[in-house]
């Protein structure tokens, strides 16, 4: 957030239900459409903050990028173009029907599941692992519960008409080519981007490959469009 301010942008970050600062709504769990129809929400109250400028860009990490796809496809949604980082999922790919706890486990968020995201060591100082996990700890002490998760069955990529940035690191264990080339290919986008980050992991924005991910995500928001010469 700090290195795109930097670069002039008005920067946004959500901290969806049960997440951050947000507290959780009275069910106590969170579900794909509820987070989707939250970041369409906030999509909007941005807009209208930022009148002279053109609709938000949308980022979606990890999860998050399933999060950000959902959100996009909705018909409601103001948004320029959409970014997708450490995510691509297969398209054929479904997610079973689960019936949900009585109770939100409330589950304590431990330092494996902080530093989870870091793979590879050499892209990744040990100083910088450590300083995420002791903000992640005291940001999310207890994890979220996540409940119908078959709801990201309607994730649909001819819904997204929007330019669309596909970025990752390429040390990412999460992402494989055959399916992320496969998820591009069946983008309704006319503008699709897939960039890779040399050496770069799950965390690539934290990373010594911070440079380069900030340079990707603001090169594609600012790229620029075809101009018809007469």
């Amino acid at each position: 957030m700090t290195s795109l301010a930097a670069r002039g942008f008005a920067v946004y970050a959500l901290d969806l239900r049960g997440y951050g600062a947000s507290p959780r709504d009275r069910t106590g769990f969170l579900t794909p459409m509820r987070a989707a129809a939250d970041v369409v929400a906030v999509l909007k109250w941005v807009a209208a903050r930022h009148p002279g400028l053109p609709p938000p860009s949308l980022l979606g990490w990890s999860l998050g990028g399933a999060v950000v796809q959902l959100a996009a496809q909705q018909p409601d949604a103001v948004l320029s173009s959409l970014v997708l980082f450490g995510y691509a999922v297969d398209p054929d790919l479904r997610f079973a029907s689960m019936p949900a706890p009585e109770h939100p486990a409330m589950q304590k968020t431990v330092r494996a599941d902080a530093e989870i995201d870091f793979i590879s060591p050499l892209v990744t100082p040990r100083a910088v692992v450590d300083a995420f996990v002791t903000q992640a700890l005291a940001a999310d002490p207890v994890r979220m519960d996540w409940i119908r998760e078959d709801e990201f069955n309607d994730l649909r990529l001819e819904k997204l008409t929007m330019p669309v940035l596909v970025i990752q690191g390429s040390r990412d264990p999460g992402m494989d080519d055959s399916t992320t080339g496969k998820f591009v290919a069946g983008l309704a986008a006319v503008h699709r981007q897939w960039t890779i980050l040399p050496g770069g992991d799950h965390a690539a924005q934290l990373e010594d490959t911070h440079d380069a991910f900030v340079d990707a995500v603001a090169g594609f928001i600012l790229r620029p469009v075809p101009i018809r010469r007469q």
